[in-house]
């Protein structure tokens, strides 16, 4: 699991107001994405967090009031860290944690279902506060995504389909089943919650072998020591000072919502067809159709059936053109395409102008080679993809001719083509011997038109 992104809302400075806990802050209506311009202004104030935690390690301070029924699922350890935390969250960055908790009501029931099919401590359900704020779609500059910020390894090895249709690191429901798995791995492997959530946010390995490089056997003293990195040092305490937070809101000045019911239904559709498009025939708003499938992170149902979730008023307008709104469709920006008996998909890319990486993950593609008649989708639509060969029928080829002394190779790097596209473009096994004065194809030249 990578290393943890934070909140994404935006980074407001809150006075602390004297002789108590401030006041309650009106409750916000919960946001489904982030705000633009919020990620990097928070992702720094929960750094500066970390730093202020890590600098009052040391210092002893009164203890925070917790609600132990509320915490009942798992002990909270005592450290001066999470009093620190409880602290900070509840004044700089006061605003953001509760606009978290608010958010955390659309997923809750669901969390605490699955926690409680895994016998995992309701606990964990307050995790995301501090991975992703509950942004379903949040993307890491490492790479971490979804509400429990996995990286694409991680997820694969736990099960969820990342890949360039889909990214089940965005669904919420499965993404959580994944992290309930993870996170109970990781406590079976160290026996201790502290220990498992700074493997799960530095890796399980790291944590093996500075306990073992340490002689040491618990979180707390690793913190002391400072043998973690500096994140980890102040992730595992934000984890617990969010649970003392949720544990008793009123008492830190936070409030809290009840759990938001959304009903859903769902329908198999045939793909590929943009969401925009489904949204059209079903009469509802885009918006609404992506954030019922945060995994479909390109706007587009994959090829095949696939099941979408919508809402229930949608269904009965779209059972009757489920499986042909991929013909209709005006605006599908991807293509089939046939390949013939002389290209590959590098030559294939760069006929047409296409990125050859995008065109070989969407295809899942492990060579470059591939038979005659093989159909693959390509990143443009049939509007385009006419255009260009329209355009490239009205080209002649560039043509070389062979001088004594020449070879393939030198003659592929003159005119900045690989070994094998040369021999591609001209049909020549690998055994063909050129000669002098023959004629090989080097590119394409554009046919003059005059005035």
């Amino acid at each position: 699991m990578r290393a943890w992104l934070g909140l994404t809302t935006v980074l407001l400075t809150v006075a602390c107001t004297s002789g108590g806990p401030p006041a309650p802050a009106a409750v916000p209506t919960p946001s489904a994405s982030p705000v633009a311009g919020d990620l990097t202004d928070y992702r720094a104030g929960l750094e500066e967090a970390w730093s202020h935690i890590v600098a009052r390690e040391g210092e002893t301070l009164p203890s925070s009031i917790a609600d132990p029924t509320a915490a009942a699922s798992i002990e909270i350890p005592t450290h001066s860290s999470i009093d620190g935390a409880v602290r900070y969250f509840s004044t700089k960055i006061k605003d953001s944690i509760q606009g978290s908790i608010l958010r955390s009501s659309q997923y809750r029931t669901m969390i605490d279902g699955v926690l409680a099919e895994k016998e995992l401590p309701g606990a964990i359900a307050w995790l995301p506060v501090i991975e992703s704020a509950y942004f379903p779609s949040l993307t890491s500059k490492a790479g971490a995504r979804g509400i429990w910020q996995f990286m694409p390894a991680t997820a694969r090895e736990y099960g969820l389909r990342v890949d360039w249709w889909i990214d089940e690191r965005n669904d919420p429901e499965k993404s959580t089943r994944a992290a309930a798995t993870y996170l109970k791995d990781l406590h079976r492997m160290f026996g201790d919650w502290s220990l498992a959530l700074a493997a799960y946010n530095c890796g399980p390995g790291r944590v093996r072998k500075t306990l073992e490089r340490e002689g040491v056997t618990t979180f707390w003293e690793l913190l002391e020591r400072s043998a973690l990195p500096k994140e980890t040092r102040g992730y595992v305490p934000t984890f617990w000072a969010t649970l003392m937070i949720v544990s008793d809101p009123a008492a830190h000045g936070f409030v809290m919502s009840e759990p938001v019911a959304i009903e859903k239904a769902r329908i198999e559709i045939e793909g590929p067809v943009t969401l925009d498009y489904v949204a059209r025939v079903a009469g509802i708003e885009p918006k609404v159709l992506q954030d019922f499938n945060p995994a479909l992170h390109r706007g587009l149902v994959p090829p095949g059936r696939h099941s979408l979730s919508i809402p229930p008023a949608a269904r009965e307008p779209l059972l009757a053109s489920a499986n042909r709104m991929r013909f209709d469709d005006p605006d599908l920006p991807v293509t089939l395409y046939r390949l013939s008996s002389s290209e590959t998909v590098a030559s294939l890319a760069r006929r047409l102008e296409l990125d050859r990486k995008t065109v070989s993950e969407m295809n899942a593609l492990r060579s470059d080679r591939l038979g005659a008649g093989t159909t693959l989708y390509l990143p443009t639509s049939t509007t385009r993809l006419s255009e260009t060969l329209a355009r490239k029928r009205s080209q002649v080829p560039e043509v070389y001719v062979v001088e004594k002394g020449d070879t393939l190779y030198g003659i592929a790097r003159r005119h900045g083509l690989t070994l094998a596209e040369l021999r591609e473009l001209n049909e020549l096994g690998e055994g063909r011997v050129i000669h002098p004065g023959e004629r090989l194809q080097v590119g394409q030249g554009t046919v003059a038109t005059g005035q």
